[in-house]
């Protein structure tokens, strides 16, 4: 039985198309964009509720299935002795993601550091 992991241009595809939600919402946090999410509105209030939070948690552990499916076929092809370059779009499309990852990373550290550091009134 052969799985989605085994032809690296579906797993490529299907690993960028499961973290393109994150993707998507972090350029929207990235650039200040709010977009209108009609009846959902009441309920990404920080003070009603955490759904906010929790989208945002849920698209970033895409992202991270994203990245582990597109780097699987490049591990089997350094297994197999093909090197890394055998599956280039694997290879693009895992340091796009992997850009997002260390990005989001890194804006979180940026924002939370004077916090860290003991400034008063960081937030």
């Amino acid at each position: 039985m052969k799985s989605i992991l085994d032809h690296p241009k579906y797993a490529a595809i299907t690993g960028f198309l499961i973290a393109l939600p994150f993707i998507t919402v972090f350029m929207l946090l990235v650039f200040r964009i709010e977009p209108s999410l009609g009846p959902l509105d009441p309920y990404l209030n920080p003070e009603n509720s955490h759904l906010g939070s929790f989208i945002i948690f849920g698209s970033f552990v895409l992202l991270l299935v994203g990245f582990t499916i597109s780097v699987i076929p490049i591990m089997g092809s350094i297994k197999t002795g093909n090197g890394i370059t055998a599956n280039p779009m694997n290879l693009l499309f895992s340091i796009i993601i992997l850009f997002f990852i260390l990005a989001f990373i890194g804006l979180i550290y940026v924002d939370q550091y004077p916090c860290w550091i003991g400034v008063p009134n960081c937030d």
